[in-house]
């Protein structure tokens, strides 16, 4: 009977896998039977045979979803890669069923990435006709063709009586991936079949003892693959419909997630948490974009009560592992957030005080710190409509005064994390609900911490001190006692730079709003930091004084008109009198400038036109400082007096003195830096009046002024490229192409050298933009032109076009992706291998100039940036000789050619093993480098040098097919063997 039961179920498995329910079907040929023992072995290496051209096809995966192939006898019969391996999912054999699920799931994975990247298009027919446009990515219809058999094979998996644990893992991971597609596994008829499908595997209770003999049922690893599945799903990230997820899980699969949290394996509790911390964003987008809200309150508070009692026995126990507390927390954090109002006050405060009891305990602390700043900031936002702000007066107090004392640990994560929870709470929850003497204590903490030594932690810690100056204002004497006296230490700090900059003005403006402090006295402190910073340490640096003149107009535009006019009265009186020191004035210019891009000067009488005059008169002095200081003050007046200063600027450039050039340049690149940065105003109706003159600084014989107007050109880029590209595409048309030969006049000469300095300027000003964060669609069609350049005779317009695509490459790599072997890599294939020596003689002695080692670098460079941003535009086996030539060059070539080796070891393996007999000759020859009488710092380079081709030579030895080239063999074991190179062999065996 037994063996009558055996064959039974043996024909009802077999029936079951050669059943064709997909839509890739096809009628098995004879030959294909699966009766034959061993002709498994043949379909699962034909297996990993696709699974390699996946993985080599995973920059563009488009051609495995879109050429059609003819398979078996019947060559009219065609099918794409992927519709092979959906249809072969239902192989009876499991090892190569789950060797087929996985090498599906990596090509769908791999086509996700590549839709991300915009190599590909994961849209209907219908999405490509109404959104895409002319978009040259081609389109996958995953949605239509491809997605439904998907989730009809992995649910066949998923059901069948007989299949394996592998099988349905893959199943399951296959459905995760496909989760990230665009529209999931489907609508609201396959969500509900997945979920189905998951709660055998999820089930301990009564629902599933009529699933006892699947092997599933049991198995812990499956539940976690299943609760991984769910929680992809419905992460807010996903790609399904809210409603139709939410309607799902709640009808089919919340009991078994709520009862899953009470396992005994640590990692199904945990993931079960996860799974229960997605649940309530879920309720909330899905009831947020609900036209009928009937039902809402019912559903929520029955949500809130399953949640509730499943999540807080984990959150109070204490003998439990350390991810099961995390998940805890953070699954609390989400109930707490979204649906406080389904809850009971006992319930809230119960969950409060275990949150404020994981605060205290160190264990727990970063992970509390974070879901406390996550309840504060979302259950302040009320995203539920039916209830008010989460009521969190009873733990209030006792988490900021907490988080303070948290400022003292020595752990900077701790102070980190404790600083951005304070100012959350702080912001959030704070003013009145605290009492001043707890407000002292905390500032007492932020002025402590607040040093230039981490700039970070002062940066956060002067947001927490602007916090909690608006929540309470009567704080200002406080504020004024333990945090004042830091910021302004940091206010002359040569380090203040970025973030903790922009935190110390906002403080500074938030003191003069709030009356914290005196404005004149405030005012005092900074001005005194000039004098009493010198007597200690000297003169103060450019950017000491920088941040000095910028906190000063800060608080200048943040006082009342009387105070402004005072201030601008005394600058000018600085700025008017003679004798003063150079400190004072450039820190008056750079008040000055830095109040005008803040408020409109030419709105006081006679201000405008004075600072004006003392502007462009400080472009004589005799100061370095002062004149820089002048240009930029005039540049940052423009911004706010745009009709008083920029023709004051462009009159002085057609004055044509060429020692003012680079400055007054310099004043119209601040103006335009400033619109670049902030959109202040607009700057548009004066592109036409400013562009003149930049291009005819283009051709200026100063490097300096070139540069300054190339980058005034990059950033107008930026802000108006529809009028800047094609006159820059004009210029560049213009000035290339020019030849001149040896016998030419000396006017056609000079000619073909302004000619290739506009070059140079075009070229140079795209790199700024490129940099800048120009529009690549409005640049793209431009590139062809701009490449061009790369082409040209003179070296400079080479190197600089190069400097450009590197830019692109390293920016925007879609904007070369396409261009690349037709317009770029010939000539960098030509320019990385040019030599250009020339014998210089100096009298006593000669020495050999080598002009192409600019290119040749910037070359290996622009290389090197592709294997990493764009490898698909790289033809891998043109490229070896040429980092095969590089490997034999000069030090510096040859020490970029070794890190490129190194990295393309793991990347592209093959072409390396493939090359590696041409590598050995210049490697020996830089190990055999003789030291000769070098000492110090040249001993030092040479060592560094040598052990950089050692650390290629180890590299190349650990690539699967190089030690079988003798040659190479050869040279490793001679290395390995020579006693010199042991001590620099194993520091590097030490390094991997």
């Amino acid at each position: 009977d037994d063996e009558d039961d055996d064959e039974a179920s043996a024909e009802e498995e077999e029936e079951e896998y050669e059943e064709d329910d997909d839509d890739y079907s096809d009628e098995e040929d004879d030959d294909m039977s699966d009766d034959d023992d061993d002709s498994w072995k043949v379909r699962r290496s034909a297996i990993r045979a696709l699974a390699a051209v996946v993985e080599s096809s995973k920059n563009d995966p488009s051609k495995l979803w879109i050429d059609e192939y003819a398979w078996r006898k019947n060559k009219s019969k065609k099918m794409t890669v992927a519709g092979a391996l959906v249809n072969r999912t239902k192989e009876r054999e499991e090892n190569c069923r789950v060797d087929i699920i996985d090498c599906f799931t990596r090509l769908l994975a791999v086509t996700i990435q590549a839709a991300e990247e915009g190599v590909v298009v994961l849209a209907s027919s219908e999405a490509m006709d109404t959104s895409l446009g002319s978009s040259p990515a081609l389109v996958i219809d995953l949605n239509a063709k491809y997605a439904p058999a998907i989730v009809k094979a992995c649910e066949k998996q998923l059901g069948a009586k007989k299949g394996g644990e592998r099988t349905k893992s893959s199943a399951m991971a296959l459905l995760s991936t496909l989760s990230r597609s665009p529209n999931g596994v489907g609508g609201a008829t396959q969500i509900t079949s997945v979920f189905t499908h998951m709660k055998p595997i999820l089930s301990k209770g009564a629902d599933g003892a009529q699933h006892r003999k699947l092997v599933s049922a049991g198995s812990k690893s499956l539940k976690l693959d299943a609760l991984r599945l769910v929680r992809t799903m419905i992460a807010s990230e996903s790609e399904h419909d809210p409603v139709d997820l939410k309607n799902a899980l709640l009808e089919t699969l919340l009991t078994e997630l709520c009862a899953s949290v009470q396992e005994d394996w640590y990692k199904i509790i945990a993931e079960a948490l996860r799974v229960l911390a997605e649940v309530p964003p879920l309720l909330a987008k899905a009831w947020g974009s609900a036209d009928d809200k009937s039902g809402q309150k019912a559903e929520m508070d029955k949500v809130a009560s399953s949640l509730y009692a499943s999540i807080e026995p984990r959150l109070a126990a204490h003998d439990l592992d350390q991810e099961i507390k995390e998940c805890a927390l953070k699954a609390t954090a989400a109930l707490l957030s979204v649906l406080h109002s389904s809850l009971s006050s006992e319930q809230s405060g119960r969950l409060l005080s275990l949150l404020l009891e994981r605060l205290t305990n160190e264990t727990t602390r970063i992970a509390a710190i974070k879901t406390l700043s996550s309840v504060v900031s979302t259950g302040s936002d009320a995203q539920m409509d039916e209830g008010g702000d989460l009521d969190l007066s009873p733990i209030l107090a006792d988490a900021v005064s907490e988080l303070s004392s948290l400022l003292r640990q020595q752990s900077r994560g701790v102070k980190q994390s404790a600083l951005e929870s304070l100012d959350i709470v702080v912001r959030c929850s704070g003013g009145d609900a605290l009492d001043a003497a707890l407000y002292d204590s905390v500032l007492k903490e932020l002025g402590a911490i607040i040093l230039d030594a981490d700039l970070h932690i002062s940066h956060l810690s002067l947001c927490a001190a602007i916090s909690v100056l608006k929540a309470c204002p009567s704080c200002g004497e406080s504020v004024k006692a333990n945090v004042l006296p830091a910021a302004l230490n940091l206010s002359t700090s040569p380090l203040l730079q970025d973030q903790a900059l922009d935190s110390l003005l906002r403080l500074f403006k938030e003191i003069v709003v709030t009356d914290a402090v005196d404005f004149a006295e405030l005012r005092t402190s900074l001005e005194s930091r000039l004098s009493s910073e010198d007597e200690k340490t000297g003169p103060h640096g450019k950017q000491s004084i920088g941040n000095l003149g910028k906190s000063i107009a800060v608080i200048t535009a943040s006082t009342s008109s009387s105070n402004r006019d005072a201030v601008v009265k005394d600058i000018l009186a600085t700025l008017e009198s003679k004798g003063k020191k150079t400190q004072e004035v450039q820190l008056a210019l750079l008040i000055s400038g830095d109040l005008g891009r803040l408020v409109n000067l030419s709105d006081m009488e006679g201000v405008a036109s004075r600072l004006q005059t003392i502007y462009l008169a400080s472009f004589d002095s005799p100061s370095e400082e002062v004149k820089h200081a002048a240009a930029y003050a005039l540049g940052r007046s423009a911004v706010g007096s745009m009709q008083t200063f920029l023709p004051a600027i462009l009159d002085a450039l057609e004055q044509n003195n060429e020692k003012k050039q680079y400055l007054l340049l310099s004043a119209l690149r601040e103006l335009i830096h400033c619109h670049r940065l902030d959109g202040s105003g607009d700057i548009g109706p004066s592109v036409p009046l400013i562009l003149p003159h930049l291009f005819t600084h283009s051709t200026d014989k100063e490097e300096g002024v070139r540069t300054m107007a190339a980058e005034c050109l990059g950033s107008l880029t930026c802000l108006q490229p529809s009028e800047i590209l094609p006159q820059l595409k004009d210029l560049a048309s213009k000035h290339s192409g020019t030849k001149v030969s040896d016998d030419a006049s000396e006017e056609e000469k000079d000619a073909a050298k302004k000619d290739a300095l506009a070059c140079w300027t075009v070229a140079t000003a795209v790199k700024f933009a490129i940099a800048g964060k120009v529009d690549p669609e409005q640049l793209g069609p431009f590139m062809p032109t701009f490449l061009a350049l790369l082409k040209e005779e003179d070296l400079l317009v080479k190197n600089t076009a190069l400097l450009m695509v590197y830019s692109a490459v390293h920016h925007k790599p879609q904007l070369v992706t396409g261009l690349m072997h037709e317009h770029i890599l010939p000539s960098l294939y030509e320019l990385a291998c040019l030599n250009l020596k020339r014998v210089v003689d100096m009298g006593p002695f000669k020495h050999t100039v080598d002009d192409a080692l600019p290119l040749r670098k910037a070359s290996l460079s622009i290389f090197a940036t592709c294997l990493e941003k764009c490898p698909s535009s790289i033809d891998i086996a043109a490229f070896m000789p040429v980092l095969a030539k590089a490997l034999e060059d000069v030090e510096d070539v040859q020490l970029q050619a070794h890190q490129i080796c190194i990295s393309m070891c793991t990347r592209h393996p093959v072409p390396v093993a493939n090359s590696v007999e041409s590598f050995v000759e210049p490697l020996e020859k830089t190990l055999n480098k003789k030291k000769g009488q070098k000492t110090g710092t040249e001993l030092e380079r040479l060592n560094d040098w040598i052990k950089s081709a050692l650390r290629v030579i180890v590299v190349l030895s650990g690539v699967d097919g190089a030690m079988s080239n003798r040659k190479f063999s050869d040279l490793v074991e001679r290395t390995r063997k020579n006693a010199k190179y042991h001590a620099m062999l194993e520091a590097i065996d030490e390094e991997h």
